[in-house]
């Protein structure tokens, strides 16, 4: 009876087996083939960008749609920090890249930050062959669709795009920053954007998020070149009453025409500055600012490439919602913390996703080269 009941046994296994091994290919095959076009907005290698683009991969991968499988994938960058800087450059790499577009036949196309989605995204507007999921979008959606209507509504876009919106929860940050500072409370916090449409685009930002901060007195300054960015860092220096800034200006042109982008831009802000930084993401409080609550830029592109992937697997582009991206890091640098002779408190320094304890700088001009073993981003 014993042998019997084994080799019953053996023969389900075997069967079992048997079907998983003819099921397995159907398996492989059950994705056709398709194609995604991704569009940054930086250079290649900004530590903005390319976060946002692995994250995108990442998520079409768990769902099945692999570079080395089914899925080819093409990148393309418009360089809007150090080449393409004016809005007529970028509206000629814009052009080049529609071209470029229309010729590789993309079934989805992922248009990463302001410049892609200004200058790609939007003249490609209600195409039915083009679904478009954005990500890291600082100016507000309503604002693009005051141009062009591409939603009825962020909850059911109803066009051809939806994607991510890429809040910057610069009043957590302010929060965490009361808490690992003394003497923020109360006094002023200096937010310092640059003259470009993303600098535009996220002065209105922290205009929005900021409106209803009551702890801290806050402000917003402009800084239209390098010259201007230098004096009102040493102008703040000087100032008492501010015990915090947000450093946010990516480019900016000097006097003698070169252009300072962020490896310049940071370097001196490091070596000038006498105020702790609030950093936009992990990467540069990994460089050396000193931290608070930074925006997730791999999370982000995660959530755009679930979009990306429930589109290549049959939904309208049009059912899925614009949303606000919903991740963000508390990190801290105690190096430029102990610089700046700040002690944060050791709670505060428990709650961080992420603390460093050295710098990357003198970067001596190197580009800020994204790199995934550094993380986490």
């Amino acid at each position: 009876m014993q042998l019997m009941c084994r080799g019953a046994a053996a023969l389900v296994l075997f069967g079992v087996m048997a079907t998983l091994i003819v099921a397995q290919p159907s398996l492989g095959q059950s994705k056709p083939p398709k194609r995604a076009y991704l569009v940054l907005s930086q250079e290649p290698g900004h530590p903005c960008g390319e976060p946002q683009a692995e994250g995108v991969l990442e998520a079409l991968a768990a769902a099945g749609w692999r570079t080395s499988q089914n899925l080819t994938v093409k990148r393309q960058y418009m360089d809007q920090y150090i080449t393409n800087v004016t809005p007529e450059a970028l509206r000629e790499v814009g052009q080049k890249t529609i071209a470029d577009i229309e010729a590789f036949k993309p079934d989805i196309l992922f248009a990463l930050d302001d410049a892609s989605i200004a200058f790609v995204m939007m003249p490609l507007i209600g195409r039915s062959d083009f679904p478009i999921v954005f990500s890291g979008m600082n100016a507000q959606p309503e604002m693009y669709n005051g141009q062009t209507k591409f939603m009825e509504s962020r909850a059911r876009p109803g066009g051809n795009v939806t994607g991510m919106y890429e809040q910057l929860y610069v009043a957590q940050s302010l929060r965490v920053m009361m808490e690992a500072v003394a003497g923020l409370r109360g006094n002023k916090a200096v937010m310092i954007t640059d003259m470009t449409g993303t600098g535009n685009a996220l002065t209105r930002q922290f205009e929005l998020e900021l409106k209803d901060m009551k702890d801290v007195g806050w402000e917003v300054k402009r800084a239209k070149d390098w010259t201007d960015y230098t004096a009102l860092i040493e102008s703040l220096n000087n100032d008492d009453k501010v015990r915090a800034i947000y450093p946010i200006a990516m480019t900016l042109g000097g006097p003698d025409g070169a252009r300072h982008t962020a490896p310049q831009i940071y370097d001196w802000t490091i070596a000038h500055s006498r105020k702790p930084e609030m950093a936009v993401n992990y990467f540069f409080a990994r460089m050396g600012l000193f931290g608070g609550a930074v925006v997730n830029f791999g999370s982000m592109g995660r959530y755009a490439g679930q979009k990306g992937a429930k589109i290549l697997d049959g939904a309208k582009v049009g059912d899925l919602p614009i949303e606000d991206a919903p991740d963000y890091a508390i990190v801290f640098n105690v190096k430029r913390a102990r610089d700046l002779g700040i002690e944060i408190p050791a709670r505060v320094l428990a709650s961080a996703h992420a603390v460093y304890k050295d710098d990357l700088v003198p970067l001596n001009g190197k580009q800020l080269v994204y790199d995934p073993a550094t993380k986490a981003f």
